[in-house]
């Protein structure tokens, strides 16, 4: 009988590695957009091997308690100890200096958004899902610098065959 460990050792070996934007989190955990419910129900079934780095969950943790959200009642807390159960945490990575002729983190206009890049290089990574304009203008240079497909979330759930039928998640569950 193969131990628990084991088991969750061979589905993440399974799984898609993906690095989660800020604004794909919100609409998971605030907004129960219906385009980020297959990833959801993926995360929570651990079909998606969800790699966030401390700053990456800072910053989430940030805009959780932004007052715009307020009116969503969202337990910060709660949600933050979901993304905690259905992510894997890994160090934030360091600033790789840019040298002529070799492979490089392209650089993105919204320093923000930087910290996404960099964890979706150093983690290895197959995709970084984001809505932000910024991230996704740098789609081509991240697929030819990191072997990154930066993709928005309806073509990552059609991309990765996520299945949208057992998806009545309920709003706010977190």
């Amino acid at each position: 009988m193969a131990d628990a460990a084991a088991l969750t050792h061979s589905t993440q070996a399974l799984a898609p590695r993906v690095v989660l934007d800020s604004n794909i989190w919100v609409d998971i955990l605030i907004f129960d957009d219906a385009v980020a419910r297959p990833i959801r129900a993926a995360l929570d079934a651990g079909r998606l091997d969800a790699i966030i780095s401390p700053a990456c969950r800072e910053e989430l943790r940030r805009v959780l308690d932004y007052p715009q959200f307020a009116h969503y009642a969202v337990d910060a807390q709660a949600a933050l100890a979901w993304v905690d159960r259905v992510t894997r945490s890994v160090a934030d990575p360091e600033e790789a200096a840019r040298t002529q002729g070799e492979a490089f983190v392209p650089r993105c206009k919204d320093r923000d958004d930087q910290k996404f890049l960099a964890l979706a290089d150093a983690a290895g990574v197959a995709y970084l899902v984001s809505k932000d304009r910024a991230v996704l203008k740098l789609k081509r240079r991240m697929a030819k610098y990191c072997d990154v497909a930066v993709l928005p979330p309806k073509q990552f759930v059609a991309l990765v065959q996520l299945e949208t039928a057992a998806l009545a998640a309920t709003p706010n569950q977190a």
